[in-house]
């Protein structure tokens, strides 16, 4: 499921699945998430368009589970991210395509690494990043950026085919 709003995502499932998390920190928290959306911080108007990727199980009697999910948003420039690719962008430009909007799994504003792609096991979580790869395919984004993840979030990473950039944060 792709939804186009943080108010669209159910509060209790987000935060039940984030505290799942060994890693987990505040920045995630559905909260803090709809405050950035609410607050006219992180919207489309300010270059974060957000999409919530939710992997959903059956759990019987029109239940269902919330196996896994990310923050995802559309970025129409690389401000508040915390890590700059002016230069791919230039190079796309250079090249006649188009650089934006990608894709970035990230809460707004945040460099605090952490869990991002939220799951209840290594297996919803090797999904969730196969998932996302195909949505930006699908949706012909130029690339994704998962930053500041957890190791358990690079090896899923990793093992879906993605490359990982190695960098040093102070």
């Amino acid at each position: 499921e792709v939804l186009e709003s943080p108010a669209a995502v159910d509060a209790g499932a987000w935060n039940a699945l984030l505290a799942s998390q060994p890693d987990a920190n505040p920045f995630l928290r559905h909260e803090y998430l709809a405050a950035m959306h609410a607050s006219g911080s992180a919207t489309p108007d300010t270059g974060w368009t957000p999409r919530f990727l939710l992997l959903w199980a059956d759990a019987g009697r029109r239940r269902r589970e919330l196996l896994a999910g990310c923050a995802l948003y559309l970025k129409d420039h690389s401000y508040g991210e915390y890590v700059f690719d002016h230069a791919w962008a230039h190079a796309y430009r250079q090249h006649g395509l188009r650089y934006y909007p990608k894709a970035l799994v990230a809460p707004p504003f945040t460099p605090v690494p952490g869990a991002r792609l939220l799951a209840r096991d290594a297996a919803s979580r090797q999904a969730l990043a196969r998932a996302v790869i195909d949505w930006c395919r699908t949706t012909r984004r130029s690339s994704l950026h998962i930053l500041f993840a957890s190791d358990a979030d690079i090896d899923a990473c990793e093992a879906a085919g993605m490359m990982v950039r190695h960098n040093v944060q102070f």
